[in-house]
């Protein structure tokens, strides 16, 4: 719960002036599949950079209610399609907020980072709606 507020202040220190949070880029340099793929890391380095790729896909999310999973070429622009998404909104009451989100190789451990993502955006729905 601290940690998911102390994420909240670092994303939104205004409720004018919301951020991008990117947090783990760097491990996944440590999956085969970006380690010894150059191309593919240079892509997902240049989309990072590039930053509105990354919005306009969570606002996608933010568009939809539930979970939402986009797997490899699921991903609607071609410089994330060897990668997944795993993605749920966080509220204050019934008021979408923003979205928390996973983005890593198509082979992730799909089970524990939906379980990971769905407790987390409800932990902070929960702390924001009790503050």
């Amino acid at each position: 719960m601290k940690r998911a507020s102390e994420l909240w202040v670092q994303m939104f220190p205004d409720e004018h002036n919301a951020e991008l949070l990117i947090d783990g880029l760097i491990n996944l340099l440590d999956q085969p599949e970006f380690s010894e793929n150059v191309e593919k890391m240079k892509r997902l380095m240049k989309t990072v950079e590039e930053k509105a790729k990354l919005i306009r896909l969570l606002d996608q999310c933010m568009l939809e209610d539930g979970l939402t999973v986009l797997i490899g070429e699921e991903n609607p622009d071609e410089d994330l399609e060897g990668f997944s998404l795993i993605a749920q909104n966080y509220r204050m009451g019934e008021e979408k907020l923003g979205t928390l989100a996973v983005f890593g190789p198509k082979r992730m451990d799909y089970q524990k980072m939906i379980g990971i993502v769905n407790s987390t955006a409800d932990n902070v729905s929960e702390f924001l709606t009790n503050k």
